[in-house]
């Protein structure tokens, strides 16, 4: 009995996370709506590919007025794996086609981190502004489904 018990320990202990969290979670306020997509990789356990489609109100000096600026993330290289209910996405490795940069050298590209929880995930991301979003976007926030 002992025995079952410290296998079915160590199986607990050593099994991934079987949570899906395939689908559309949205993050909104009075002034702001991110959608996040996530879509599991056939055949993987914890890979997924995202997207995020997300707009925020903010005041443009140039206009004078409040402007609705959009936001998009959205590629086929946009991929993460969880492990531990965590994931980070980061553009460091990522090519672009030739004579063509999204940075400017020695700019810090775009990095994406995620916390996973049955309901709730938690996206924080630095140095992504205005490489995919307009001017006040960000895709940081609680998604909720």
């Amino acid at each position: 009995m002992k025995n079952i018990l410290l296998f079915l320990s160590i199986s607990f202990l050593n099994s991934t996370s079987s949570t899906d969290y395939s689908g559309s979670w949205v993050s909104s306020g009075d002034n702001f709506q991110n959608t996040l997509t996530l879509e599991k990789i056939d055949g993987t356990q914890n890979i997924y590919k995202f997207s995020f489609n997300g707009w925020r109100i903010s005041y443009d000096t140039f206009t004078k007025q409040d402007i609705r600026f959009s936001g998009e993330m959205k590629d086929e290289v946009f991929l993460i794996e969880i492990k531990q209910e965590k994931a980070i996405y980061s553009d460091d490795g990522r090519e672009f086609e030739e004579g063509w940069e999204l940075y400017l050298e020695g700019e810090e590209r775009c990095k994406v981190y995620f916390e996973f929880d049955d309901y709730l995930i938690k996206v924080k991301t630095f140095d992504c502004s205005f490489i995919y979003g307009g001017y006040g976007v960000s895709f940081d926030g609680d998604y909720l489904r």
